[in-house]
């Protein structure tokens, strides 16, 4: 399953019924790419291995998500694995 890697740089709570987020990852060139994400009722959330919900996350934390192809651009997530070990200052 292709999975994208990088810090997580915004949350939207607020697109009902179906939530997003924003990836900020970085190229081995050197170039930062922005990828969203939807987030649905199929998609697992986990930081280590307790679950955890939307409200869990936090911007600025190293995540991993694994993805389908989803609309117009967007992913369909299908899990977001916390690193907390990599998380970054805001």
């Amino acid at each position: 399953m292709p999975t994208i890697w990088g810090h997580l740089e915004k949350i939207d709570e607020l697109s009902a019924p179906v939530r997003n987020i924003q990836v900020r990852t970085s190229l081995p060139s050197g170039a930062v790419i922005r990828v969203r994400a939807t987030i649905g009722p199929q998609t697992l959330i986990a930081r280590g291995v307790e679950l955890v919900g939307v409200s869990g996350l936090r911007e600025g934390e190293f995540i991993e998500v694994s993805y389908r192809h989803g609309r117009e651009g967007w992913l369909d997530a299908d899990t977001i694995y916390v690193r907390p070990e990599q998380t970054i200052g805001g």
